[in-house]
């Protein structure tokens, strides 16, 4: 079986290998959907898998930034 193509450099910042929030398994390719803020310690990242950050950006609620990192997703890609 074969995994997905390599990025380009320039994706690197955008897309890298981690847990997917959605479904808790490892994938070659997940982006940061959310930042959780603490309040007395440090917050973290929710990432998932660019298909499920694809339907979260589709959320009214949907950060701004996430559906522009997923336009540069594309047009790094050459989809767009």
């Amino acid at each position: 079986m074969t995994g997905p193509a390599p990025l380009p450099r320039d994706l690197d910042h955008l897309v890298q290998p981690g847990f997917r929030c959605r479904c808790d398994q490892r994938v070659p390719q997940v982006m940061a959907v959310a930042y959780v803020m603490g309040q007395s310690g440090p917050g973290c990242t929710v990432k998932a898998c660019v298909p499920h950050a694809r339907q979260m950006a589709d959320h009214p609620l949907a950060p701004d930034w996430l559906k522009a990192d997923l336009d540069a997703l594309d047009t790094l890609r050459g989809l767009s």
